[in-house]
C-alpha cells in the first residue's frame, strides 16, 4: 500500500522576525515615552515660567509629544533655561541591537528640590517666614508616578508581533 501525504512546515523567517521586532519595539518605546510624558511633566509638574516643564522637552521631542510650556502672565518666560537642564536619551536598538530604552535627567535645582520637599516649609531662621510660597508645592513625586504608568503600560500594552508576520509555510510532498 503506498500513501501520498503533504505536510506544511512552518520556518522562521529570522530577518522578517528581527525586522518585526525593532518596529514594534520602537513604536512601544515612544508610546511609553509618552505616557511617562503625561503622568510626570503634564500630570505633576506645573507651570509657572515653564523652566522646570521645559526641562522634559528633549524626551518630548524624542517621542514626539508636545508639552504646554507657556507661561502664566505673571511670571518671567524661563522655557530655554529649563531646556538647557534637561537631559534625554532614546534608544531604540540603533547602538545595541538588545537595548531599547529612554531617560530623562535634569539638574535645575528648584525642580529637584520641588520633586522631595515641599519648599514652603522651608523657613527663614532669621526672620520665622517661609522663604516660598508656592501655588503647587511638592513633593511632585513626578518620577514614582511616571514609573508606576510606565509599568503599566509594559504590562498592558506592549506586544510582541505575531507569528503570522514572521512564519514562512513550505510545503513537504512525501510519497
Amino acid at each position: 500500500m503506498r500513501f501520498k501525504a503533504n505536510f506544511q512546515v512552518p520556518k522562521v523567517n529570522l530577518s522578517r522576525f528581527q525586522e518585526a521586532m525593532h518596529t514594534r519595539l520602537s513604536e512601544n518605546l515612544a508610546q511609553a515615552g509618552m505616557v511617562w510624558l503625561e503622568a510626570t511633566a503634564e500630570g505633576r509638574v506645573p507651570v509657572w515660567s515653564g523652566a522646570s516643564r521645559a526641562t522634559f522637552s528633549p524626551l518630548a521631542s524624542y517621542v514626539g509629544y508636545v508639552l504646554s510650556l507657556a507661561p502664566l502672565n505673571s511670571a518671567p518666560n524661563r522655557v530655554q533655561l529649563g531646556i538647557d537642564n534637561g537631559k534625554a536619551t532614546f534608544e531604540a536598538g540603533t547602538q545595541n541591537p538588545a537595548v531599547y530604552s529612554f531617560s530623562y535627567s535634569t539638574t535645575l535645582p528648584h525642580l529637584i528640590v520641588n520633586e522631595y520637599h515641599n519648599a514652603n516649609t522651608f523657613i527663614n531662621p532669621a526672620t520665622g517666614e517661609p522663604y516660598f510660597h508656592l501655588t503647587w508645592p511638592g513633593p511632585y513625586d513626578f518620577q514614582g508616578k511616571g514609573k508606576r504608568s510606565f509599568q503599566k503600560f509594559a504590562a498592558n500594552e506592549v506586544r510582541l508581533p505575531g507569528w503570522a508576520s514572521i512564519l514562512d509555510v513550505t510545503s513537504l510532498s512525501v510519497g
